[in-house]
């Protein structure tokens, strides 16, 4: 199986790649130009209609391939968001870019990039892209440069790992609960929520009546923001993978939708609450452990999240909110009482395996192949669970 990966890294500034750079955002707005006088939006047509247009640049043809199958993705993007029914503006490339597929090589520790016919540009790679790169089983497929960094695209052939458990993933505000009916593994995300309230108070103590350096101290709020949480969330998904490696344990996630419609304004919730919820990133701890397991060779499924805080992991029947604990449920049937992640954990790991081992239909075929390996169904039994809590802020590997 390929799977494929991006190394990024900062590159210095250089006269010809700036050029370059920018003639290639020009031919960029120029086939989307001729895309929308035609109304076309496939590769093929925009080729045959925009590849002559591009022999007025000074640029090698692998370029101009590059810059139509950009602007065919645009355009498409495009008409998807009107088919929508999304208000959408006609594209347009601001910034300076380049990218490109053809004739990239790697001599030591330079990138070697087509400028002209034998003239490549020479870029220094740095010691995490070359440790990355040396392995033999890697190929580079494409790079992407912007004015200030550059991005590898890699990819390398791996062995699927056959997996004999699943466990289910339980995203929540505070933390982060991901087990079966063995181990549940609690991490807690309280400092993704105090890390947001204090870039808040940051910038609304920013004084200065300067609308560009305002704009410029809210930009770099903001990545630092994004760059905190990005590395807070990486700890937690590497564990994650590190434990699904070593158990041999697929991985199955709640398909969330429509969260952002929940809370918006006018729904009766105050605007606090609704701040907290809107910031909730649970979709890009989903991003990091679907890239990294890939990578490894770990297979990650999606379940319906429909009940899966409501029903017995046990008995499977429908439980109800503890009297004097409301993080707890009891079930009055078999009179266990359980955390309510814990459960929804244990619910989205049975569902998975319940659903991908006897699907039907060629809709699960592909899928089910994966799990055909796990014979034994999934045995909930509370008593014999093992619960492990992991602050990650005070641990860089927990």
């Amino acid at each position: 199986m390929k799977t494929i990966k991006s190394i990024k890294q900062n590159v210095p500034q250089n006269h010809d790649l700036d050029s370059m750079m920018e003639t290639f955002r020009k031919m960029v707005n120029h086939c989307i130009r001729i895309g929308l006088e035609n109304n076309c939006s496939t590769l093929k047509r925009l080729s045959m209609l925009s590849y002559h247009e591009l022999s007025r640049y000074d640029i090698l043809s692998s370029y101009k391939l590059n810059a139509i199958s950009q602007a065919c993705g645009r355009l498409s993007q495009m008409k998807q968001s009107i088919k929508r029914g999304r208000k959408t503006k006609s594209p347009f490339v601001r910034k300076q870019f380049l990218t490109n597929c053809y004739g990239i090589k790697i001599n030591g520790s330079l990138l070697s990039i087509p400028y002209k016919p034998r003239q490549p540009i020479h870029i220094l790679l740095n010691h995490h892209t070359l440790k990355i790169l040396s392995d033999p089983t890697m190929t580079v497929r494409s790079f992407s440069l912007t004015a200030f960094n550059i991005s590898l695209c890699i990819s390398k052939e791996i062995e699927e790992i056959e997996c004999t458990k699943i466990v289910g993933i339980d995203r929540n505000l505070r933390n982060v609960t991901c087990g079966n009916d063995s181990l549940v593994t609690f991490y807690k995300t309280n400092k993704l929520l105090s890390i947001k309230q204090n870039t808040i108070h940051a910038r609304a103590g920013f004084k200065r009546n300067d609308h560009r350096k305002k704009r410029q101290y809210y930009k770099n709020l903001q990545q630092r923001l994004q760059n905190r949480t990005k590395q807070f969330i990486h700890k937690i998904s590497k564990d994650i993978i590190n434990h699904a490696v070593e158990t041999k344990s697929a991985i199955a996630f709640e398909d969330l939708k429509g969260i952002r419609k929940l809370y918006r304004k006018g729904n009766g919730q105050g605007k606090k609450y609704r701040g907290k919820l809107n910031g909730w990133q649970f979709y890009e701890l989903q991003r990091q452990v679907q890239y990294k397991a890939l990578w490894v060779g770990i297979p990650v499924v999606f379940v319906d999240p429909k009940r899966t805080s409501k029903l017995c992991p046990i008995c499977g029947k429908r439980i109800q909110e503890d009297i004097q604990n409301r993080r707890k449920l009891l079930c009055t049937n078999c009179g266990k009482s359980m955390d309510r992640d814990v459960i929804a954990s244990m619910n989205i790991a049975h569902k998975a395996w319940s659903r991908f081992t006897h699907a039907k239909g060629d809709t699960g075929e592909a899928t089910s192949e994966l799990f055909s390996r796990m014979s034994e169904p999934i045995c909930c039994n509370y008593n014999d669970v093992a619960i492990r809590i992991v602050d990650v802020s005070k641990s860089r590997s927990p």
